[in-house]
């Protein structure tokens, strides 16, 4: 354990930047052994360098676009930050994956889905035996950005994302795709065999962007998952769920009911509910912060490593990658 005081500095202005602005001011206000400094806000095109407290742990937050995540973790590892915690996709090019494998230092990544309750919850019980034997992982991310922007509703996809080199040459697959496949090779705990990958471009804003997505994962012993994803899904809101299939049971989590899962038994289905309040916010259960619990906890966890303290394990780069080689590397179908 130390007393250094951690200098956080954020480089992003976007959602997810006040996402992460939000979870320093809950980590700050729930675990009183950080010693946290007042936030840092990186101006645009700015040396990190720049942002080095002397005697302090310096912890980069990365939100910028996601293109430019990449070269950003490498400047920053060089620079000398005692830690990074960045948001998802860490990358958005293949030839990018074998630069970040060689980054040194703790570099964090905030797949936020995976940290919350039933994530952990459901790794448990497969870890357990309850299901059997684990066969399958399906999981459906809708969101209806792009038939909104399409019908002329959202005008606001006239944006950065329509830069390739702001966000890479994908969009629902990489942008959405992250978090399902990241969850699910958690969940599976191995490296995929094979995979295939459909895409589509409707309602599309740039010719880039596709908008929704098929993917099909293999892995050992004939298991397999299957991926639908969206961003063009009429009437969807961030409709995100998957389910893992056992010779015994299947078991089933819902983002719009974050504390319950479905556990499926023959004929029979049961609810398992949070009883304990959340790891990082300590909000009750049913009580808590949506998708912005994912970001506190990865936040208060980075922190507390990096400071020395006790810390439970949350997605770092390396894994991140794998996810990356994943969506990246997947034969396209036409």
């Amino acid at each position: 354990m130390t007393n250094i005081p951690i200098a956080p500095v954020l480089v992003g202005r976007g959602m997810a930047g006040k996402a992460i602005l939000r979870s320093l001011d809950v980590v700050a206000q729930v675990d009183r052994e950080l010693p946290l400094l007042p936030v840092r806000i990186a101006e645009r095109g700015a040396p990190l360098k720049a942002y080095l407290e002397k005697e302090a742990l310096n912890v980069l937050f990365l939100a910028n676009p996601s293109g430019l995540h990449a070269q950003c973790i490498l400047d920053a590892v060089q620079s000398g930050f005692a830690a990074i915690a960045t948001d998802k996709p860490v990358c958005v090019r293949p030839e990018e994956i074998s630069l970040l494998q060689h980054a040194a230092g703790l570099v964090t990544v905030f797949h936020g889905y995976r940290v919350m309750w039933g994530c952990r919850t459901i790794k448990q019980i497969i870890e357990s035996g309850e299901l059997g034997e684990v066969f399958a992982f399906e999981s459906r991310y809708w969101q209806s950005s792009g038939a909104q922007a399409a019908l002329g509703v959202d005008h606001a996809k006239e944006s950065w994302k329509n830069d390739i080199r702001l966000n890479g040459p994908h969009d629902a697959l990489t942008d959405l795709g992250s978090h399902a496949v990241d969850i699910c090779l958690y969940l599976m705990g191995a490296k995929t065999t094979g995979s295939r990958c459909w895409l589509s471009y409707r309602n599309s804003s740039a010719a880039h962007r596709d908008t929704h997505v098929h993917l099909q994962l293999a892995f050992s012993g004939s298991r397999r998952a299957l991926f639908s994803i969206s961003k063009t899904a009429h009437g969807a809101t961030n409709d995100f769920e998957y389910s893992v299939f056992g010779t015994r049971g299947t078991v089933t989590w819902r983002f719009i009911r974050p504390d319950e899962i479905e556990h499926g038994c023959g004929s029979r289905t049961t609810f398992i509910r949070r009883e304990v309040p959340a790891a990082s916010s300590e909000t009750k259960p049913f009580h808590g912060l949506g998708w912005l619990e994912g970001y506190v906890e990865i936040t208060r966890q980075t922190l507390r490593r990096v400071s020395g303290l006790d810390f439970a394990e949350v997605p770092v780069l390396k894994e991140s990658l794998d996810v990356m080689d994943v969506l990246l590397n997947t034969p396209i179908e036409l």
